[in-house]
């Protein structure tokens, strides 16, 4: 195991991609022990023979029509028809906005991508800096995994064998819960840099943008009610919000054009290209820690330390933070689960709860370089430096502390509406 470990990060340190790195230290460990190379790929075709995984594709190409629809721009419009009449309300829009963006793209990568770029010029025309906006597109974007659909939590519900139904039911208090974080922020900092509101509230305004947005809002409604109604899998919803968005772009907004169609699909097979290789290399990879007993060794180390949840929670907190900063979101999920998972059953910590603070650590191991792929779309798209963005992002990455300090110290914030639901 330590060989596997260290080979590993050596790939990572040297810049090798996450997915070559699993699958090459894997193989240098299985060829040392003096096993055929043929099992990695034998694990490899293994790990993604799962049919939960072709919802992955699905909500991927249901986000990416809806993107492409413009509905972004609808729905930024509503939100700030809601609270722009308030002090740093167009600050507000964005957090409120990604709210109802995250319950359509589940991709915390887009969601920062259209804020960005629709939001960060009106910032800059308002009053506020361009560094301002851009930390700000970075911080709201933690929401896209979070609120459902989500990507990270189809991938969560498949290795830790849980109900994906309710880890997405799960995640919507948690997810109001970390938006009402970031929202106290913008307050704060509204009262100490005097930033403007965006007009007086009128009603007039808010129904007419409320009717354009109603055909995207409706998306997260029929994903819950299918789930709970217990009408559709979890493969089948996201062909139907692939469908959904397709037909609402198309034929309704008539935002969405033929031609944009193979452009769509083949970001949309890259993009889940790039998340199933992960999914694939840790198959091998997570057989070794297996084969070496890494779960076991993990149970024996931690409860060794304490055998109080709350301790080892706290402790799992700290690493995941550390660890998001240098390794990809997806990778270090696909990697710990499985070896986290006996330890989870050990101390009786509630495998859909958990999931809900495995993925709050991972959106906000987005924020912090090296490895802060929210930063880097951000600082893209409105041309500011990383420093610039640093000095504005750290108050929001507080926020988000502490809202995960609530998520998982209070598990009824994740589990109670799940159970409600009946889940």
């Amino acid at each position: 195991m330590l060989v596997l470990a260290l080979v590993f990060a050596l790939l990572v340190a040297v810049g090798t991609p996450v997915a070559i790195a699993m699958i090459a230290s894997s193989g240098f460990v299985i060829w040392q022990e003096g096993i055929p190379l043929s099992l990695v790929a034998q694990r490899i075709f293994a790990g993604l023979q799962s049919f939960p995984l072709l919802a992955v594709p699905l909500f991927t190409l249901a986000g990416s029509l809806m993107n492409e629809s413009g509905i972004s721009e609808r729905l930024f419009a509503f939100t700030r028809a809601i609270v722009g009449h308030i002090r740093g309300g167009l600050a507000q829009t964005a957090i409120i906005g990604n709210v109802f963006l995250s319950g359509i793209s589940g991709s915390s990568i887009a969601d920062t991508a259209a804020t960005t770029r629709v939001l960060v010029p009106q910032l800059e025309r308002s009053g506020y800096s361009r560094a301002f906006g851009a930390a700000l597109s970075a911080s709201a974007g933690t929401l896209g995994p979070i609120i459902p659909p989500s990507i990270l939590m189809v991938l969560y519900a498949w290795q830790a064998n849980v109900s994906l139904g309710a880890l997405f039911i799960a995640g919507l208090i948690p997810g109001v819960v970390m938006a009402g974080a970031m929202a106290t922020v913008i307050m704060i900092l509204a009262r100490i840099r005097n930033y403007p509101t965006s007009g007086a509230f009128r009603a007039s305004v808010l129904w007419a943008t409320f009717k354009r947005a109603i055909w995207a809002l409706l998306m997260p409604v029929i994903i819950i009610v299918g789930f709970r109604l217990g009408a559709v899998t979890a493969t089948e919803i996201a062909g139907i919000a692939a469908l959904y968005s397709a037909l609402i772009g198309i034929f309704v907004y008539r935002t969405l054009k033929w031609s944009s169609l193979p452009h769509i699909l083949t970001t949309t097979a890259r993009e889940t290209a790039v998340i199933l290789m992960i999914a694939g290399a840790a198959s091998p990879f997570s057989w070794i820690l297996g084969i070496e007993q890494a779960p076991q060794l993990v149970v024996q180390t931690l409860t060794a330390v304490s055998s109080e949840a709350w301790v080892i929670l706290l402790i799992l907190n700290v690493a995941l933070l550390i660890v998001g900063m240098f390794v990809e979101t997806i990778a270090v999920m696909i990697i710990l689960v499985p070896i986290l998972l006996p330890l989870l059953t050990t101390l009786q910590i509630d495998l859909v709860h958990f999931g809900i603070v495995l993925l709050v650590n991972l959106v906000i191991g987005q924020l912090t370089p090296p490895v802060g792929v929210l930063l880097f779309v951000s600082i893209t798209i409105a041309k500011v430096t990383m420093g610039q963005i640093l000095r504005e992002v750290w108050p929001f990455f507080l926020g988000l502390i502490m809202a995960l300090a609530l998520i998982t110290y209070l598990p009824g914030l994740s589990i109670w509406l799940p159970h409600v639901l009946g889940f």
